[in-house]
């Protein structure tokens, strides 16, 4: 761990008490004015401390943004084994596409990237992610899972659903699935998946999941053409989440979906809960040419529908619209 995180760590290890400058000089062979000089770092990285003189200092608050040694810190404290390595960087053109790298060079897998900025974020389809600067969450997961290519037709509904669950019960938010890679709240969109991988006919080399989630951001951070389809946690909860401890917990879930799909420990939670976070169920949809009730998914993950002549056909991929709405 490097100094800061490791100043941070006893902090936290501390739980509201306060501790000593010297304790933690101490421990970690620096001197006072060395542990000092790492507070007054900290502080304008958003950190908030209390000192009183024989007592030490008190961590009174840490900051919204994602802070890179606050979460080296939490990973100290509550690992997540399944992934070999990880980095956690202030800027990247896209996550995704950094993961795609260290996945050519060889880093060994399953490891992922998490950004507190993207410039060239990426969605489906070759449509750009809007990024702003320290506000939502982005962050990939490199794997070379040795399936078939079949079985990854299901992949990123999965994840979805594993994703909904958690932020229902952290946040008691109504959080949805719109098929085949969408999070919506109240009707707009608050994160996006990308799954990607190199396959030949029998075999998938490697692959990436990525995810944007709109955590703090406002109106106003989203540009016109968003403004009426997009939203964010924050809008719905009225406050700011701090990014850094959502980002933990949310590598902890997907390890989690991750090991129940690799071990085929998902079909019947995917099955039996997909009507319950299913966006577009019952609605009325159109894609190209073709229009359709949507009766659910297909145990491949294929989109039913119903058209209007009765018949019933299954969508493997593309995008669906509802009405007149803007295809995000």
């Amino acid at each position: 761990m490097k100094v800061p995180a490791q100043v941070l760590q006893h902090f936290i290890q501390a739980k509201g008490q306060f501790i000593s400058g010297t304790e933690i000089g101490e421990k970690l062979g620096l001197s006072r004015v060395s542990v000092h000089n790492h507070l007054e770092t900290l502080k304008k990285d958003g950190f908030e401390f209390s000192a009183i003189r024989n007592k030490g200092y008190r961590l009174e608050k840490e900051p919204e943004v994602f802070h890179p040694a606050l979460f080296e810190t939490l990973m100290e404290l509550v690992p997540c084994p399944f992934f070999r390595n990880y980095k956690a960087v202030e800027e990247v053109s896209s996550t995704n596409s950094l993961a795609e790298l260290e996945l050519a060079k060889g880093t060994e897998a399953p490891f992922f990237i998490v950004a507190n900025e993207q410039t060239q974020g990426r969605g489906r389809r070759g449509r750009v992610w809007h990024s702003p600067l320290k506000k939502n969450l982005y962050l990939s997961v490199g794997l070379r899972p040795a399936m078939p290519p079949a079985k990854l037709q299901t992949i990123t509904l999965w994840m979805g659903l594993r994703l909904c669950n958690f932020l229902r019960e952290k946040y008691s938010l109504p959080v949805l699935i719109k098929w085949p890679n969408d999070l919506i709240l109240h009707d707009r969109k608050i994160a996006g998946m990308l799954t990607e991988a190199r396959v030949d006919s029998e075999f998938t080399r490697d692959l990436v999941f990525g995810l944007g989630l709109n955590v703090n951001s406002t109106s106003d951070d989203f540009p016109e053409e968003l403004s009426n389809f997009a939203s964010s946690l924050a809008l719905n909860l009225d406050r700011n989440i701090n990014l850094t401890r959502l980002a933990h917990d949310i590598i902890h879930v997907l390890a989690d979906a991750i090991v129940d799909y690799l071990d085929d420990q998902y079909r019947s939670e995917l099955t039996d809960q997909w009507p319950e976070f299913d966006y577009l169920r019952g609605q009325d949809v159109r894609t190209g040419d073709i229009e359709g009730k949507v009766l659910g998914i297909s145990a491949n993950g294929s989109l039913r529908l119903e058209r209007p002549d009765g018949s019933n056909i299954l969508l493997h991929s593309g995008e669906v619209s509802i009405g007149s709405e803007k295809i995000l």
